[in-house]
């Protein structure tokens, strides 16, 4: 693999070995390749758009909304990389930079629901879905290999996000809030109990399409590593 990410591929005696992503797999004679380099370029495309759209919403947004869809333009561009073949790729960001990033990132997120339930006030739930994004971005992005059960709940996992994100579903997961078990109730005006109001993420834009690629380019790379493994 040149640069230390992207796709190259060598054949030799009837076997293919393929690198991406700090990965590298061989493929014996006439075993299916999921992703040749043409359907790479698409998804590092794609990627790309799907960046450049979350990054609009990180500018017309504010406050937790903004640092919610910067995580997703950091999973995009993650993303990009992993699938942009060699020769398109010509910044050679090692696999060890994208490994930290993603986790100092899942980290941070965990650390502020974290603060926050410990301080009483409720959290979003979609801040633990992002949290566990981009810890799978830290797998993805493994020299390691992968461990089939882990790859495919993933796979499992990503493909439900697809779905809940084509059917716009995602937003009932903000309705009720993460709260602290402990954290004393809040009393309305009336003496009845009121809901805590918890910053809502999921802006009022279409995100249907966006996320719904993203999470969908991300199953179908896992998948792609584990059958090329």
């Amino acid at each position: 693999m040149n640069g230390g990410s992207g796709m190259t591929m060598k054949a030799t005696h009837g076997m293919t070995q393929m690198s991406m992503g700090g990965l590298s797999f061989k493929m014996t004679a006439g075993a299916a390749n999921i992703l040749p380099n043409w359907l790479a370029v698409v998804w590092t495309l794609v990627f790309f758009a799907v960046a450049v759209v979350h990054a609009r919403h990180v500018w017309e947004t504010h406050g937790d909304r903004r640092l919610w869809h910067c995580g997703h333009v950091l999973m995009a561009i993650g993303m990009l990389f992993m699938f942009a073949p060699s020769s398109l790729d010509h910044f050679g960001v090692p696999p060890e930079f994208w490994r930290l990033l993603f986790a100092n990132a899942a980290g941070a997120i965990l650390i502020w629901v974290l603060v926050s339930l410990t301080t009483g006030t409720p959290a979003n739930r979609l801040w633990l879905v992002l949290a566990f994004d981009c810890a799978a971005m830290v797998y993805m992005w493994s020299p390691a290999g992968f461990v089939p059960a882990i790859t495919w709940i993933l796979v499992a996992y990503f493909s439900l996000q697809t779905a809940l994100w084509a059917t716009d579903r995602y937003r009932e997961l903000e309705r009720v809030p993460l709260a602290a078990p402990l954290a004393a109730p809040l009393i309305a005006a009336d003496g009845t109990l009121a809901v805590r109001a918890v910053p809502q993420l999921v802006c009022e834009h279409d995100l249907r399409l966006s996320m719904g690629v993203m999470v969908l380019g991300m199953a179908y790379m896992l998948a792609a590593m584990q059958l090329l493994m």
